[in-house]
């Protein structure tokens, strides 16, 4: 097999797909992505440091905090200790929700679009968007649901 095929089969994830990926071998998919997602809203665009062992520190606390007040204290533990086994000791960029998690928000805003009284003003404001870009992304999922091609999404708004 070429190794453009390799690059193709076997896609390397986004970093926000792989801590995804990472806790929820020890939460619940949904609880990791809800937290996750919450970590990106709340210090997406800056770095952040993940401590390696010291889970009483500033920055644990504050990791700790965020995914606690989005998945419950528990949760929030097993996923702070999975990410500090694998990023430990190291400064990460936190990318924005928007970014992060463009294919779930356009899957949202298509579900959403219309429905009790939701306009398209109001969730390009709810997710920090322009109107044109969720304009933009409600009729790509529409495009999409029409052809039946949905591509490999990793996130859980596909199991419908």
């Amino acid at each position: 097999m070429s190794e453009r095929g390799l690059k193709m089969r076997f896609r390397e994830l986004s970093f926000s797909e792989d801590l995804v990926v990472l806790c929820s071998r020890a939460v619940t998919a949904e609880e990791a992505q809800k937290g996750i997602r919450a970590l990106c809203r709340a210090a997406g665009g800056l770095m952040m440091y993940v401590p390696a062992k010291k889970e009483a520190g500033k920055s644990a606390e504050r990791i700790r905090g965020v995914l606690a007040d989005a998945v419950g204290d528990r949760a929030a533990s097993l996923m702070l200790e999975k990410i500090m086994g694998v990023y430990g000791g190291m400064q990460v960029y936190i990318p924005f929700e928007r970014s992060a998690f463009k294919k779930v928000i356009a899957l949202e805003i298509y579900a959403r679009c219309g429905k009790k009284g939701v306009t398209m003003n109001d969730l390009a404001k709810e997710y920090g968007i322009s109107f044109a870009h969720a304009y933009r992304l409600y009729y790509a999922v529409k495009r999409e649901r029409q052809e039946k091609s949905l591509p490999y999404l990793p996130f859980l708004e596909l199991k419908q």
